[in-house]
């Protein structure tokens, strides 16, 4: 045996004499898959933690919000059928009836809506715009305008987009309005900007009885949106009581012999934290008994919408060329 011959010899004879005996080895492996075992047990107790506060989460956080483009500082949201588009907040007269001869107040920006109950035969108006001292801008939903773009006197100019399948028209006294305003226009695919679907999914009413700080309204007629909006955080704790009271109260009976514009429905999700629930009503103007709560819904854009508010008797006309 040579040198190095010896050197392996004698290296393999001090390792067997460190080597543990049959019994220590045994116990020493039987040790490490216990840690193993540990670890993987520590690590699905984790992953299990985790799932299981996932679920927590979701299933206690009922309260959503609606995905919608960004709201312009000082604008918001208005909506009707399929389509919804910001104006400015000083943009608060709202009109039920066709564009442009149905304003009320004079040097106020309107938000109108040409509702189902007018039929488009019996068309209330027929001026294609106001005179410059008279005129003032304006979105308007569902007039009887044709998509393009008109111009009149004094650089005021209209513009008419199909948003889903709804006309959206704007009426403004430069171009850069006109098409700012047009441009935030979007269709509602799934909700709008205040989780208002376009038809009504009949949503039935719940009670719950908590301090409301926040809800959404929307309004439908003939199972179709009309507008929807968000009901700042004081009056929504109002609202949110007087519903409570009235879902428990009968309906009013229609007067005899009355047939009336139809039933506007009120759809109204209240807010309590993460909780969220929502209050079913309904307006019809053959009834003189209104509930409390209805006549604190019928405001803004929900506002009171008979014909016999419009400047013009409603009567058959001929369309004007617009």
């Amino acid at each position: 045996m040579n040198n190095s011959e010896q050197q392996i010899a004698d290296s393999l004879a001090r390792h067997a004499a460190d080597a543990p005996d049959d019994h220590t080895l045994l116990s020493a492996v039987h040790g490490r898959l216990r840690r193993r075992r540990t670890g993987r047990a520590a690590g699905a107790v984790v992953l299990a933690a985790a799932v299981v506060a996932t679920a927590f989460t979701a299933t206690n956080t009922l309260r959503t919000e609606p995905e919608v483009a960004q709201t312009k500082p000082g604008w918001h949201w208005e909506s009707y059928k399929t389509a919804q588009v910001q104006v400015p907040d000083t943009w608060n007269q709202y009109i039920a009836g066709p564009a442009p001869c149905t304003f009320l107040t004079p040097k106020v920006a309107v938000v109108g809506r040409f509702y189902d109950w007018i039929s488009r035969d019996r068309y209330t108006c027929e001026t294609a715009v106001y005179p410059l001292d008279a005129r003032v801008p304006y979105v308007w939903f569902g007039d009887v305008q044709e998509p393009g773009t008109k111009q009149y006197d004094g650089g005021w100019s209209e513009e008419t987009r199909l948003i889903g399948g709804t006309k959206v028209s704007v009426l403004a006294p430069n171009e850069t309005m006109r098409r700012e305003i047009l441009d935030t226009a979007r269709p509602i695919t799934s909700t709008d900007a205040y989780g208002c679907t376009p038809t009504d999914t009949g949503r039935a009413t719940e009670i719950v009885n908590a301090k409301v700080d926040s809800a959404e309204i929307c309004e439908y007629f003939d199972g179709k949106l009309i507008a929807g909006s968000r009901v700042p955080p004081r009056r929504a704790a109002q609202l949110g009581q007087s519903l409570t009271r009235d879902a428990v109260r009968p309906v009013a009976k229609p007067l005899p012999g009355c047939v009336g514009d139809g039933v506007q429905t009120y759809l109204v999700t209240l807010h309590s934290g993460t909780k969220s629930w929502t209050v079913r009503t309904q307006h019809t103007s053959c009834s003189n008994k209104e509930h409390p709560s209805v006549i604190a819904l019928r405001t803004g854009p929900h506002g009171p919408s008979d014909p016999s508010a419009l400047f013009d008797g409603v009567g058959p006309v001929t369309p004007p060329q617009r």
